[in-house]
C-alpha cells in the first residue's frame, strides 16, 4: 500500500505520522510525507540566481526540507520506508497531483493543523481533502501509542449504497483482526422517517456482510445524530469510527457541519472516512 501523510509540522500532524509509521509497518506499506510550503507558486522553477536573492522562500523551503527529511529518517529508524514531497501552491490542488502520479490508498492526516484550535475536529485543510478528494481518508485527532483495532464502528443511514463503503471498511479494519465490529444507526424523532422495524431489517443486511466477525448492530436512541454517534463510541469504547463520504449519504452533511467540532471534541477516536 502506499499512504499519504499531508504535515505542517503541528502536533496533531506528527500524531497522524506516527500512526501512519504503524499502520506501514504492519502492512508493509510506503509513506509519501508531503507538505506545502508557504511561498509563491512555481518558486521551484525558478532559476537559482532567482531562487537566492528570495530570502524568505528560500529560508522557508530549507527549514521545511530539514523537517521533511528529519520526518524520513524517523520512518526509517522504525524500518519504513518513505518519499518525500515539498509543494508550493495550493494545499489541495498539489494532493490531486500526487494522487495521478502516485496509487496512493489511504491518506491519513490530522484532524486540524497549526491553525486549528485544539478543540476542532476538521481543520480547512481536513475539511477540503475529505470533501474533494475521493481517496479514503483516516482522521487523527490525538496521540495513538498504539494503533490497535479492537473495537471498530461503522456509522451508516443504512443506505444500500452504503454496503459497498462497509466492506471498504472491513478491508480496511481486517489489517488489525477487530475483536468487535459495530455497525450502527441512530434512531431520532426528527431525523428518520423510515419505521424501526425497516431499519432493523437494514442492519440485518449489514451484518450479513461482516457474518466474518463477531458484529453487533445498533439502532441507537437519542435525541440527535451528533449525540448517539457520541455517546455510543463513549458507551462501547470504540477504537475507530468508520462512515462513508458518499455524495449521497444523508450523515455525511452532519460530519461536515457546525456541530462536528462538539461531536469529536468528546471522543479520541479516528474516524475512517470512506471516499470510494
Amino acid at each position: 500500500m502506499n499512504l499519504l501523510v499531508p504535515t505542517d509540522f503541528s502536533t496533531i500532524a506528527d500524531y497522524a505520522f506516527e500512526t501512519a509509521c504503524q499502520i506501514a509497518k504492519k502492512t508493509n506499506s510506503h509513506i509519501h510525507i508531503y507538505h506545502c510550503a508557504s511561498i509563491p507558486e512555481g518558486w521551484e522553477d525558478l532559476s537559482l540566481n532567482e531562487k537566492l536573492s528570495d530570502h524568505e522562500s528560500k529560508n522557508i523551503t530549507i527549514g521545511a526540507r530539514h523537517k521533511l527529511i528529519a520526518l524520513q529518517d524517523i520512518a526509517r529508524h522504525k524500518g519504513v520506508s518513505s518519499t518525500i514531497h515539498l509543494k508550493s501552491g495550493n494545499f489541495l490542488n498539489n494532493i490531486d497531483s500526487l494522487l495521478k502520479e502516485i496509487p496512493i490508498d489511504l491518506i491519513v492526516m490530522g484532524s486540524h493543523g497549526k491553525s486549528g484550535k485544539a478543540q476542532w475536529y476538521i481543520g480547512s485543510n481536513t475539511q477540503k481533502t475529505i470533501r474533494k478528494i475521493k481517496t479514503n481518508a483516516l482522521i487523527i485527532k490525538s496521540a495513538q501509542e498504539s494503533f490497535q483495532l479492537n473495537k471498530v464502528a461503522f456509522v451508516s443511514s443504512l443506505n444500500t449504497e452504503e454496503q459497498a463503503a462497509f466492506k471498504s471498511f472491513l478491508e480496511f479494519v481486517k489489517i488489525f483482526d477487530p475483536a468487535e465490529v459495530h455497525v450502527l444507526s441512530i434512531d431520532t424523532s426528527s431525523w428518520f422517517s423510515q419505521p424501526s422495524i425497516i431499519m432493523l431489517e437494514a442492519l440485518r443486511d449489514f451484518k450479513k456482510i461482516a457474518d466474518e466477525y463477531k458484529c453487533e448492530t445498533h439502532f441507537f436512541k437519542d435525541y440527535s445524530v451528533q449525540s448517539g454517534i457520541r455517546h455510543f463510541i463513549e458507551e462501547h469504547n470504540i477504537d475507530l469510527v468508520g462512515i462513508s463520504y458518499l455524495s449521497r449519504n444523508p450523515i455525511k452533511r452532519i460530519f461536515l457541519g457546525s456541530n462536528v467540532e462538539m461531536l469529536v471534541n468528546h471522543s479520541d477516536s479516528p474516524v475512517l472516512c470512506i471516499n470510494n
